[in-house]
This record gives structure tokens, C-alpha cells and sequence, in this order.
């Protein structure tokens, strides 16, 4: 009885409490953009194209049947701290990288995907 009646007490004093929530994020490299990417015509665009538009990759894997893959790297990061007033505050950072790969058969695109980690 006594552990609820405190359990109560404590939320009603919490109930007052100021909480903040504060969120900023960063581009750290920023290659591409989803605009870009809707330009990619497969079948059409050839690895000249794409080196002036994104520029050069940051990977390039070479398979014997001839295929190529590039890949670009896009980098953010995010921050965001919470805190409940003269209590506690913790800070949580989170880094998202997002890899656009490119397949190129003969010097023209036949494919292409966008993979995304977060850590």
C-alpha cells in the first residue's frame, strides 16, 4: 500500500515536470539527392553521364562478365537530447549513411539501388 501511494506521489510530482526535446541533424557529405537520382534512365545513361553528375564514385567494383558497380555515399548525422527539468538530460547521437549503387553493363546503366545504415 505504502509503495503505491508513493508510486502515485511520484507521478503526480512528475506530472509537473518540464521535459525538453531538442533535435538537430547535419549533412556531414552530401553527393546525391533523390532529384538526381530520378534523372537515371536505364538503358540510356552511359558511365560519362553519370561521372558529371555525381562525380566520381567513392567504390568501383569490376566483375568479370563485364559489369561495373559504383557506389556514392551519402553521410548525416542527427542529435537529439532530452531532458526532464533539474532531474536528468542524456544526449543520443545517431549517424545514417545512405549508398547509391549503380550498374553499368557495356558503360550504361541497368540498374540501380539506394541502401541506407544507421549507427
Amino acid at each position: 500500500m505504502i509503495r503505491a501511494i508513493a508510486v502515485f506521489t511520484l507521478g503526480l510530482l512528475l506530472n509537473g515536470c518540464l521535459v525538453t526535446v531538442e533535435s538537430d541533424s547535419d549533412s556531414v557529405q552530401m553527393v546525391w539527392s533523390e532529384s538526381d537520382v530520378s534523372r537515371l534512365q536505364l538503358g540510356r545513361s552511359d558511365t560519362d553521364w553519370v561521372r558529371s553528375s555525381f562525380g566520381d564514385p567513392v567504390t568501383k567494383l569490376n566483375y568479370a562478365d563485364g559489369t561495373e558497380i559504383w557506389k556514392y555515399r551519402n553521410i548525416s548525422e542527427k542529435d537529439t537530447e532530452v531532458g526532464v527539468f533539474l532531474l536528468f538530460s542524456f544526449d543520443v547521437e545517431q549517424e545514417r549513411i545512405e549508398t547509391l549503387s549503380i550498374e553499368f553493363t557495356n558503360g550504361v546503366v541497368t540498374n540501380y539501388w539506394i541502401e541506407e545504415d544507421r549507427f
